[in-house]
């Protein structure tokens, strides 16, 4: 073993000085290995007490001279092979003992730091060595490993309006909501996509609705900034992290997917988690430090480093913030004074100093220096739509943005040219305004010259019967008539319609239909139809069940369309050509295709399995071959397992097909399948679960495992799996009198911070719902504080304990033992 006098210092000599007894591990004092040879003992004992005496080890005389002392005894101990033995298995149960204690203190992570190893060391006051930490380490399967730095993300502006509003969603976190999205491209999403997606939710009026475009803009905020959102993923990343880490390095780890690390940190998962778990213990004063500073609170932010004693580093920190600050203050004087003579540069010199510092200030100011308005405005009309276009504003300064509006109402706070108008209204003048935005605050506006929108016939359709053409429509407000051209010639029509009996089956035609207004006429809406003769059969129907909707496919007739009717009646629905008003009684319309592919709906099917097609041309049709909907792989999806305390809420999403489940749960282990021997079962209708809901005990410590799959006519689909831990508990106890009284809180793990509340005539509700009359300091499985509760205090004052970590289940006491009087 190569000897170094650098280590031997300090893994022997100081904790020897230090009073560690040599008589404890000969082989850490003469550098043996676990198991050596007699050479290797006899050349130790003859080659460490002459390297006692040499320059580098001779400063170390109380440790050299209790290293002599002993010699003799570690002499008789290595050299006799069975009294070497039995030091080994001495030694060995030491190791064991430090093995025990770096597992505890890994806690699940696969390795630890420097500065960890060396506290493992200097809280053993010498009993082990680092490479008897080391080696520990390798025992667990573990090393000594340096955590990344991650990026310091700030917390996004609004971001707790964004978790508001994600709760009435089915998405715990941001990433989630963008990546399982259809119009939304996770980390890629742009602000074109963000507005497509609004576009589509124009129209619903729900909660769930109202939360989502709320979510919208403030991603469409983030999007247009540059890195803005995956700054914002990131923090969204980071925070989910730290929050598990009160679960154990493990529940970290499961939450880091290498999608998800690689689109926001651009690092490996395993990287991402070990950096959190080692950064997990940070103070709680600097993370309101850096939320302050994330947030251009300034003031704020220096207050808290004043308010405290600091180490070298910090007092640097706050002597730079001081001169920063004045730095800042200085600059917004200098920009009120530069209003006057140059509005433009004194808004660059408030947007400059707005990007670090909030203060009312800088938006008074911007107020006072608007930008100028769009130098042209320009608004065509494209069909139902209209384009508006504009040049850009000339100012400079900032982030210069567009308003645009059509009269009194707002259509884009955030625009780009050219924007299109896709709900204007019609046959009326139209003045669209466009206004410039400096950062936000609106400056000069310009108009385009008033427009109007010719809008076509709506409802436009053709029915064709042998020898005659039938064509419907609605026409647009304002409109006077409509006008129908037939290839080669005019055909008469009225305001609803027309009828054409000039002819032949089996001929295509296309007809031009035109709005007539006041004094224009609109370009027009071609339709091409075949006047056919007798329809196909369709024989080849096919009808598969995927999710909550089936898909149906055929090879289609030529020109006919084809109807697919629920057969609810087969006696009515004989094979061959029929009347149309024959072929409704084998039962309703459930789609209708000419392509041969259409998608319907499983709970338009009302519970019916066997489909029919019925090709249809004018009056007649043809009832084609039946075919029935296999749903043997159908599952439930969208399967979540919410705590409540004690209890476990289980919510997922029906099938259409669905009228039964089993819900099957266990505590220990995941699920084997549905006839797990292990688990419990439960079998739900719909009814009772719309009515009650699904709710199970599962308050022993540890994770729980649930499962559900369809129950259909004895035949068990699918099962899809959950799983749910146990929430850590934390209980507390207050004895006293008068009023001065003690607290004692303990837990199953570490605790965190705890305070005790105070609050007049009612009881606190909250960790900032009353008066904080003590504190707790956690990191221990238990602690104490004593508190008096202040005169001002009048009685009644109702006293309770609130952990500073929301995934803690704190049991509070009898509501009546808190109260003083």
């Amino acid at each position: 073993m190569t000897f170094s006098e650098e280590s031997y210092v300090d893994d022997v000599l100081v904790p020897v000085r230090t009073g560690w007894s040599p008589h404890r591990n000969y082989f850490r004092v003469y550098r043996l290995p676990a198991h050596p040879r007699q050479a290797e003992v006899d050349a130790a004992l003859a080659d460490l007490p002459a390297r006692w005496g040499t320059p580098e080890l001779r400063l170390h005389t109380v440790a050299c001279e209790r290293l002599h002392a002993c010699h003799a005894t570690a002499t008789a101990v290595l050299g006799d092979p069975a009294a070497r033995a039995r030091h080994r298995e001495f030694v060995e149960r030491e190791h064991h003992a430090l093995v025990e204690v770096v597992r505890h203190r890994l806690h699940g992570a696969p390795a630890l730091t420097r500065d960890d190893v060396a506290a493992v060391v200097r809280v053993a006051g010498g009993r082990w060595s680092t490479p008897d930490v080391v080696a520990a380490l390798h025992t667990v399967g573990a090393a000594v490993r340096e955590p990344v730095p991650l990026p310091r993300t700030p917390r996004p502006k609004r971001w707790q309006t964004l978790r508001e509003h994600l709760a009435d969603l089915p998405h715990d976190s941001l990433w989630e909501y963008l990546s399982r999205t259809a119009e939304l491209r996770g980390a890629d999403t742009t602000p074109a996509e963000v507005e497509t997606r609004r576009q589509r939710l124009r129209v619903s009026r729900d909660r769930a609705a109202d939360a989502e475009r709320a979510v919208l803009a403030l991603v469409r905020l983030w999007a247009a900034a540059p890195g803005g959102l995956s700054a914002a993923l990131a923090h969204d990343l980071l925070a989910e992290l730290a929050a598990a880490t009160v679960c154990g390095y493990q529940a970290v780890r499961d939450l880091t997917s290498p999608q998800r690390c690689a689109a926001t940190l651009s690092a490996a998962p395993d990287a991402v988690a070990y950096a959190v778990w080692c950064a997990r213990e940070e103070a709680a004063w600097t993370e309101a430090y850096f939320a302050a500073v994330d947030a251009h609170r300034l003031p704020a932010a220096l207050d808290l480093l004043e308010s405290r004693p600091l180490p070298d580093s910090w007092a640097r920190v706050r002597d730079g913030l001081r001169v920063r600050l004045d730095r800042l203050f200085a600059g917004l004087a200098q920009a009120h004074e530069a209003e006057a003579a140059n509005p433009e540069d004194a808004a660059a010199r408030y947007l400059a100093i707005g990007r670090e510092l909030t203060d009312p200030a800088v938006d008074e100011g911007l107020l006072r220096c608007p930008a100028a308005a769009p130098a042209a405005v320009s608004a065509t009309v494209d069909g139902a739509a209209v384009v508006v276009d504009w040049q850009p504003s000339p100012s400079a300064a900032g982030n210069i943005g567009y308003r645009v509006s059509r009269g009194t109402t707002l259509l884009a706070e955030q625009a780009t040219a050219p924007l299109v108008d896709l709900e204007a209204p019609v046959g009326v003048p139209l003045i669209y305004t466009v206004t410039a935005l400096r950062d936000g605050v609106p400056g000069g506006a310009a108009s385009a010259e008033p427009v109007a929108v010719l809008s076509e016939v709506t409802d436009l359709r053709l029915v064709t019967e042998p020898g005659v053409v039938f064509g419907r429509w609605t026409l647009p407000p304002g409109a006077l008539r409509a006008v129908v051209r037939r290839t080669g010639s005019g055909v008469p029509a009225d305001e609803t319609g027309f009828t054409d009996r000039d002819v032949e089956p089996g001929t295509a035609y296309t007809y031009r239909v035109l709005v007539e207004y006041a004094t224009l006429r609109s370009p027009g809406v071609d339709v091409r139809v075949v006047c056919l003769g007798e329809p196909d059969a369709v024989t080849d129907l096919r009808a598969v069940a995927a999710g909550d909707v089936v898909d149906l496919t055929w090879t289609p007739p030529h020109g006919d369309e084809v109807e697919i009717r629920l057969l609810t009646a087969p006696e009515a629905a004989p094979g061959g050509v029929v009347r149309l008003d024959q072929a409704a009684l084998a039962g309703p319309v459930v789609a209708t295709s000419r392509c041969g592919r259409v998608r319907v709906p499983a709970a338009g099917l009302a519970g019916g399995r066997t489909l029919v097609p019925v090709t249809v041309s004018g009056p007649v049709a043809t009832i084609g071959t039946p075919a029935t909907v296999d749903i043997s792989s159908v599952e439930v999806t969208g399967l979540r397992a919410v705590r409540l305390g004690p209890q476990v809420q289980l919510s997922w999403h029906w099938p259409a097909w669905a009228r039964e489940v089993l819900v099957v749960w266990r505590h220990g282990g995941p699920l084997a399948g549905p006839d797990d021997p292990a688990a419990h079962r439960w079998r739900v209708t719909r009814t009772a679960y719309l009515t009650r809901g699904a709710r199970l005990n599962a308050a022993e410590a540890g994770s729980h495992w649930f499962g559900v799959c369809v129950l259909d006519d004895g035949q068990l689909g699918p099962l899809a799996t959950v799983e749910s831990p146990c929430p850590v508990q934390l209980r507390y106890r207050l004895h006293g009198r008068a009023r001065t009284f003690a607290v004692e809180v303990e837990c199953d793990a570490d605790l965190p911070d705890v305070v005790v509340l105070g609050k007049e005539a009612r009881r606190p509700l909250d960790p900032d719902d009353g008066v904080v009359l003590a504190t707790v300091p956690g990191g221990q499985r238990a602690g104490r504080a004593e508190f008096t509760v202040p005169a001002e205090l009048r009685g009644p004052v109702h006293l309770r304990a609130f952990a500073l970590d929301d995934s803690m289940w704190v049991c509070h006491p009898d509501p009546r033992d808190l109260v003083v009087r």
